[in-house]
């Protein structure tokens, strides 16, 4: 396996790598430039104890890439809003991320631009840490798909502050629409064909907290003001 420390990319690495990004989506078969993972031209240290990474790891879903960059990353001083270290660790599991399984490479998935903080909750890399350092174990119900999935779990949540923000949201779409097997695999029964399901549930949401102060309110206080095209997914 090859390990090597983690490191941040500076100004000049951030450019390098989103130059690279912008020929890499007209050229699928350009070369992914893994040396600059080392380059000190294009990086720095991050710590003087060297944390390592394993760029021949393979994860199983979203949820364990999640974890695994949270576990790195989890000492380091304002690493929220360190776009360099994201940026490195994009490219260090460039192969795990690009392309999508429908051949996905929009930008906003890759590249973290500074000019636009609100849309960080779309990159690939930032919000699988973000959602495993906020509710831990919890976010597999939103994180059960492959890495280089973007799921709908995740283009929904990721559209309302609402749901990337409170832990008894996440609690309500456990109960509706995420199930466990007997042999512990994971999966969403929410389907996008079937009212009441989970876009359905990220409109609905963003109705009530007009009135309502979600963020405050139990998950079995939410249930009881949905409708039965939700509550019919308990008995699924």
């Amino acid at each position: 396996m090859s390990k090597i420390p983690l490191k941040r990319f500076n100004k000049l690495g951030e450019k390098k790598f989103s130059d690279f990004f912008s020929k890499k989506i007209k050229n699928k078969k350009l070369t992914v430039p893994f040396r600059d993972l080392r380059d000190e031209k294009y990086t720095e240290e991050i710590s003087k104890n060297d944390i390592l990474i394993d760029l021949d790891k393979k994860f199983n879903s979203a949820y364990d890439f999640g974890k695994y960059i949270h576990e790195k990353i989890k000492d380091i001083k304002d690493a929220r809003f360190d776009t360099g270290l994201f940026h490195w660790i994009t490219l260090a599991y460039f192969n795990n991320l690009f392309p999508g399984p429908r051949g996905g490479a929009q930008t906003i998935k890759y590249i973290l631009d500074p000019k636009t903080p609100g849309s960080w909750k779309k990159h690939l890399v930032r919000l699988r840490w973000e959602l495993y350092e906020r509710f831990k174990e919890k976010s597999v119900v939103y994180l059960s798909k492959p890495v280089n999935n973007w799921s709908d779990e995740e283009e929904s949540i990721s559209a309302s502050p609402t749901l990337i923000s409170s832990e008894e949201i996440i609690n309500l779409y456990k109960k509706l629409y995420f199930r466990t097997d007997k042999k512990n695999n994971h999966s969403i029964i929410s389907s996008r064909n079937i009212t009441g399901n989970h876009r359905d549930l990220t409109k609905e949401l963003s109705i009530y907290q007009l009135n309502f102060d979600l963020t405050r309110m139990k998950s079995d206080q939410i249930l009881d003001l949905l409708g039965d095209d939700f509550k019919k997914w308990l008995k699924k």
